[in-house]
């Protein structure tokens, strides 16, 4: 293998591009859990770690912070590249890019509501479960990318769960005794 040959051959069927970091596969409950506890911010997280996989596999210099903080206008492009993807790694589930783009936006905006209903925000999540297996699954069944499957909660998440209990019961106590 040569200095400029990034990839090495595992075994005859494997071949992996460590151009690609090795991926995280997060499992639907945890998205979901650590998505409500934190009202919604957990999903940016994934989109950034999303757009970091596929800057990586694509070879582009675009900056994954970027797309996040302009998200409103890159996120139908991830949501159509993870469906791409799922159809060239032969996944069968089915998505409609455009209808889910227009619900995590629709949900996002309910969090101007007034209270309670400003917590409709958080369900924004349930948005974004296809795309997850989606994902998911390609990142298992591709043979260039390494993956590795959640076991547990890290201590990271541990922490967002805890800090998300905490504001859930003050914005509950806020809800239920406030003026």
């Amino acid at each position: 293998m040569t200095p400029q040959d990034n990839s090495v051959y595992l075994d005859q069927s494997t071949h992996y591009n460590f151009e690609i970091e090795p991926q995280y596969l997060i499992k639907e409950s945890k998205f979901l859990l650590l998505s409500i506890l934190t009202f919604g911010f957990y999903p940016i997280w994934w989109i950034y770690k999303s757009w970091t996989f596929f800057i990586q596999k694509e070879g582009s210099n675009a900056n994954p912070a970027m797309r996040v903080v302009f998200n409103v206008f890159f996120m139908l492009s991830l949501l159509n590249k993870i469906q791409r993807f799922g159809k060239q790694e032969g996944y069968q589930g089915r998505s409609f890019p455009v209808i889910s783009y227009i619900l995590i936006i629709g949900a996002g905006l309910c969090s101007v509501f007034p209270p309670p209903f400003f917590l409709i925000n958080t369900l924004s999540c349930l948005f974004f479960l296809p795309y997850l297996r989606t994902l998911n699954y390609c990142l298992q069944q591709s043979s260039e990318i390494r993956s590795y499957e959640d076991t547990g909660l890290s201590t990271r998440q541990t922490v967002l769960v805890v800090i998300g209990l905490v504001f859930w019961i003050l914005v509950t106590i806020g809800l239920l005794f406030g003026k």
